[in-house]
């Protein structure tokens, strides 16, 4: 059996949006998720059909996390272009915010997939961790991760879930959201934080600038096996962010290609070998090289890495 019939891959072309980015967003790749994608199926890893076209989350899902008065604030498109730090001046329009919706599908259906067929969803967009309930950040305006857990809890497919957050920054977000909320445990391990959690079931690992592939690997292999064994999760979250990468253009971290690579086989085998549904997101990373990342773990698990 090819390793792409025990993977499910999420992607539309509504996740992209034709903006032109100012600042720090400039170095964020909007065409990612095609590019990917692209390459998969260049590559013969996966064809054209084997991509799932997910509808938007709906406002009914959103209420599940977020509230009514913030929803209302991000589907103006001036004050959403504020928070993603963008021109308000600029005639944006609906589109701004049409990508966030489509990704957060994204997320929901490739939950509800893991969990029914028991594989590895993986959606080519999503992974928007620093959203809250009432406020958007870091470039991030919809808790799309945070959303499918609250689904798949409320119709009883889960009560446990582990969010493995290996962006380079911290999972600020999901860790608020969740901070009062010991049915999800989450694990951050990334360059500096951005809040501080006390509960049992939330560990951030901090680890200074230029940690390269030895010391990051240490942790990812410390951490992840242990907080498994010590969970036992019913399905879990993996937020893959490319930012670690030496070539990042926003991160600070010196994690070589090899290495980011090492890091995606390590988690998703210690997820495999327990028997565990995994959603993956893509999350953060930035420059022109930050698809690569992503493309080398997904051809890896559609050729190599199903059981």
């Amino acid at each position: 059996m090819r390793g792409r019939h025990r993977t499910r891959l999420l992607y539309r072309d509504e996740y992209l949006v034709d903006v032109l980015e100012a600042g720090a967003r400039h170095t964020f790749d909007v065409l990612r998720p095609r590019r990917i994608r692209d390459a998969l199926v260049a590559s013969g890893a996966a064809t054209a059909e084997d991509f799932i076209a997910a509808p938007a989350v709906s406002d009914a899902e959103l209420l599940l996390v977020h509230t009514p008065d913030y929803l209302a604030q991000i589907r103006r498109p001036d004050t959403l272009a504020r928070l993603l730090l963008l021109d308000p001046e600029h005639p944006w329009g609906e589109q701004l915010l049409e990508p966030f919706l489509y990704a957060a599908g994204g997320t929901v259906t490739a939950a509800r997939l893991a969990v029914m067929e028991h594989v590895v969803a993986v959606n080519l967009g999503g992974g928007f961790h620093h959203a809250q309930a009432d406020k958007a950040e870091g470039f991030c305006a919809i808790a799309d991760v945070a959303i499918a857990i609250r689904i798949l809890q409320r119709t009883a497919r889960v009560q446990r879930v582990l969010i493995v957050d290996l962006d380079c920054h911290h999972g600020n977000g999901n860790a608020e959201i969740f901070a009062q909320d010991e049915s999800v445990f989450t694990l951050s391990i990334h360059g500096n934080n951005w809040c501080w959690i006390t509960k049992d079931h939330n560990r951030d690992v901090e680890l200074p600038s230029h940690t390269s592939d030895a010391t990051y690997l240490e942790a990812v292999g410390t951490h992840v096996p242990a907080i498994l064994q010590e969970f036992r999760p019913d399905l879990v979250f993996y937020i893959a962010g490319s930012d670690p990468f030496i070539e990042d253009a926003l991160g600070d971290f010196d994690v070589s290609e090899a290495g980011m690579l090492a890091r995606d086989q390590l988690v998703t085998r210690e997820v495999r070998d327990r028997g565990l549904p995994m959603v993956v997101t893509t999350a953060g990373g930035y420059g022109p090289q930050s698809w690569r990342i992503h493309f080398n773990y997904f051809r890896w698990l559609l050729r190599e890495g199903a059981p």
